[in-house]
């Protein structure tokens, strides 16, 4: 009876250690799997950093270009007003002036 058993248990442990390497293997491949998932994930963050870096810079620059293209626009304004406080002043200089000379020269 030895020798019929015999092969039988060299088969069961020939497949023992296949279905071994097999769980090996699958556990190898599971480590790898989530280093690599590790791996894209911290490069996702990184690009994630990058790109609201980059938007905080862009969004800053055209606050910056919107605020300096306000402040032109408001000096422009403020330097329009003075050019015609000062032509109202001239034409009021001039008319008392005439007025003067047409009371004082007759």
């Amino acid at each position: 009876m030895e020798a019929p058993r015999d092969p039988l248990l060299q088969d069961l442990i020939h497949h023992e250690k296949t279905v071994a390497g097999k769980v090996e293997e699958a556990r190898a491949e599971a480590e790898r799997i989530v280093a690599q998932a590790r791996a894209e994930a911290h490069e996702a963050v990184e690009r994630a950093r990058r790109d609201a870096e980059a938007h905080g810079r862009e969004a800053s620059e055209r606050a910056t270009e919107e605020a300096e293209a306000a402040r032109r626009a408001i000096v422009d304004a403020a330097r329009g007003e003075v050019a015609d406080l000062e032509a109202q002043a001239k034409a009021r200089r001039d008319a008392a002036v005439k007025l003067v000379m047409e009371q004082v020269l007759p």
